[in-house]
């Protein structure tokens, strides 16, 4: 199954045996590629990318994080969720009792577990610090 990221399109190209060229291309033509053997970890690397490239140039960076968590997650595990534009972007993805926040204002993405006592931050990472690697980490706990 090809998987990809919001914006980006992938390629998966047999270049030898057992080579492959997995290329992620944005709408302006950006790329994000790897060559290696076509293993989800390899389509994961090229996805850490392109999520790489997002972060640094993106115009609609929160925007990209929100769509992306939506799909990763997709519907089943989503009990509420809003996105935000007049709020600097910012958005929330909330399950059960946990739910993971985009505070647009100051480029954190905060993780938070609900108790009798309201939301309680568990994680919060800065966007200049954030990995593709930890962004599915906290998308996986939800």
């Amino acid at each position: 199954m090809k998987k990809s990221i919001p914006g980006w399109k992938i390629n998966i190209e047999e270049i030898s045996n057992g080579a492959f060229r997995v290329t992620l291309t944005d709408a302006y033509g950006r790329k994000a590629e790897i060559v290696d053997s076509a293993t989800d970890e390899t389509i994961e690397k090229a996805i850490g990318d392109a999520f790489d490239i997002e972060k640094q140039i993106s115009k609609n960076w929160n925007l990209f994080l929100y769509d992306l968590c939506i799909q990763r997650l997709g519907n089943a595990n989503v009990k509420t969720k809003e996105y935000n534009d007049k709020a600097f972007g910012s958005w929330f993805i909330e399950s059960q009792n946990k739910r993971l926040v985009y505070d647009g204002k100051d480029s954190w993405l905060i993780f938070q577990t609900k108790s009798t006592n309201g939301w309680t931050d568990i994680e919060i990472i800065r966007k200049d610090e954030l990995k593709y690697s930890s962004f599915v980490r906290q998308i996986n706990m939800l």
